[in-house]
């Protein structure tokens, strides 16, 4: 059986909690809120990226690959457009109250047996006083692309998880289920 975790770290996250989110940062949007494979924001001085790139892994019996959404730190310097984007600078200036991550369970079954185990993160949730800010991964499992939103309940911009069922709906003996993971840190 192949097994994957790919979800945020926890404790990082847990970190966040209290401090100030200054700015984020992300290649100028084309035609939707979406930018491809990476942005980066800044808490306290400290930078970070998430990138949504692809890794060669065996996925799913799919292709080879996917793309995986990590969160790291770097340099505000080396967060730098994909494509020959111009490079917005968003100020934020809020307190981060809580932070809600949406991670999906993702297993699937050949002839009844697991063959497949997989958790990884879609989307990381900061809530301010006033607000939220989302970046999620697009619900597609060949996508680069991060979506951003900025309003209110942003749990019903992740999308469901599911899209990746659609890739195995021909095949009686291949099932893949998706269970979503909603974990709130404050």
């Amino acid at each position: 059986m192949k097994q994957y975790d790919f979800r945020f770290d926890t404790a990082l996250i847990e970190s966040f909690i209290g401090k100030t989110l200054t700015k984020y940062k992300h290649a100028e949007f084309m035609y939707t809120n979406s930018v491809t494979a990476v942005l980066g924001f800044e808490i306290e001085d400290v930078v970070y990226e998430l990138t949504n790139e692809f890794e060669a892994m065996d996925f799913l019996t799919l292709d080879g690959e996917a793309t995986i959404f990590r969160i790291s730190k770097t340099k505000w310097n080396n967060v730098d457009s994909m494509i020959n984007n111009d490079i917005n600078e968003i100020n934020v200036g809020e307190t981060i109250k809580k932070i809600l991550l949406v991670n999906d369970h993702t297993t699937l079954k050949i002839d009844e047996n697991v063959a497949y185990d997989m958790w990884d993160t879609k989307a990381i949730i900061f809530c301010f006083e006033n607000y939220e800010l989302c970046f999620v991964k697009q619900d597609c499992w060949f996508s680069q692309e991060i979506e951003i939103y900025k309003g209110h309940a942003l749990l019903d911009k992740t999308g469901d998880g599911n899209g990746i069922l659609d890739d195995f709906d021909e095949d009686e003996t291949k099932k893949a289920f998706v269970e979503r993971a909603i974990v709130e840190i404050k």
